[in-house]
Order: C-alpha cells, then sequence, then structure tokens
C-alpha cells in the first residue's frame, strides 16, 4: 500500500507514462507523479531517465500537467536555475 493510493505504481509504468505510450490520467496518475517530483531528488530522476531511456523533454511535458502545489517546488527551482 502507498501512502498516498491503495494501488501500487511500478517504476515500468511510470516511465510508460513519462514516454507517452499510457496517457495522463489525472485520476489515476496525479497523486504518484506529484510524489515523483517531491521526494526523488534530481540526481535520482536523471538516473531513472538513463535507465529507461527518458528524454529532459519527456519528463518537463508531464510535468508541466501538474498543479501548482508545494510538492513541485524543489523541480520547478531545479529546473529554474538550470539544475535539471
Amino acid at each position: 500500500m502507498n501512502i498516498r493510493h491503495g494501488e501500487i505504481m511500478t517504476y515500468q509504468t511510470l516511465a510508460r507514462i513519462f514516454k507517452k505510450e499510457i496517457p495522463y490520467d489525472k485520476t489515476k496518475h496525479l497523486g504518484y507523479l506529484l510524489g515523483f517530483f517531491d521526494e526523488c531528488y534530481i540526481s535520482l530522476i536523471k538516473d531513472f531517465m538513463r535507465e529507461q531511456d527518458i528524454s529532459k523533454e519527456q519528463i518537463i511535458d508531464i510535468f508541466q500537467l501538474l498543479p501548482e502545489q508545494g510538492e513541485i517546488y524543489d523541480f520547478r527551482r531545479a529546473l529554474n536555475h538550470g539544475e535539471f
């Protein structure tokens, strides 16, 4: 069980969302994506991108779909300061 949801999303599913192999569904995916951007260090996101063959543009495309909430603050700051 996840602290945000009853169902668990695998990293493979997360990668497929970023690659747009699975369409983003706000109801199903929002909590996981907010958690991803809130909890993962930039270095971990970059490792994930490299391992799953996900581009920076694919990450940013999904990131821009998320609402302005506190969970995205650190990633947005890194993006704005050229750290991502």
